[in-house]
């Protein structure tokens, strides 16, 4: 299953059976629903960006290739100095890419996500939204799961390395750089992948 059209169809359905199945009523719309930028098409993890006509948006996550869930997201954050609001945001560990997806402003056209190495990665675009990844080492997250491995997941240690590591990614993140092209390839943004608030 690569379609993007069939793998939204399989994670909205898959998403509602369950929500339905555990008595949520917090459902997404059942139509409406158009697929947007991805990553990770067939990969073993993967996105999919989707909004819908009445203007919710979401991610559905894939595993090798089929849709398995659709998260929704919050209304996009008023970004006065960027053509772009990120959804979602993953630092590189455990040898998985680094990643960045949302939406562009109107008028914003093409995203590259830069790596400090020169490494460059053209976002995926479609209909306004973007998805991104980079293979990028990040050093302080490059023994991530062994640092967690350490501690009991539930115990003050393993809380407490799991908030070490989150400050890290961020940090790493901030490393990325970000540029957004309009249509006529003039620069309209070069700066941080992501800032205090995504």
């Amino acid at each position: 299953m690569t379609s993007p059209a069939a793998q939204l169809k399989s994670a909205l359905t898959t998403t509602i059976e369950e929500k339905t199945a555990r008595g949520s009523t917090d459902l997404p719309p059942t139509q409406g629903w158009h697929p947007g930028a991805r990553i990770g098409a067939t990969a073993e993890l993967g996105a999919l960006l989707a909004y819908n006509d009445d203007g919710s948006a979401g991610i559905c996550n894939l595993e090798n290739g089929r849709g398995t869930w659709l998260n929704l997201q919050p209304q996009d954050q008023k970004q006065d100095q960027r053509p772009y609001s990120v959804w979602r945001w993953m630092a590189a560990y455990n040898g998985r890419p680094a990643c960045l997806m949302g939406r562009l402003a109107p008028g914003a056209a093409r995203l590259e996500l830069r790596a400090s190495d020169g490494t460059v990665a053209e976002a995926d675009v479609v209909d306004g939204t973007f998805a991104a990844e980079i293979a990028v080492d990040m050093v302080s997250l490059r023994h991530a799961r062994e640092r967690l491995e350490a501690h009991e997941a539930a115990s003050t240690e393993g809380r407490a390395e799991f908030e070490r590591l989150m400050a890290d990614s961020r940090s790493e993140m901030t490393k990325l750089k970000v540029r957004v092209y309009d249509s006529a390839g003039t620069l309209l943004y070069d700066g941080a992948a992501i800032n205090a608030t995504d």
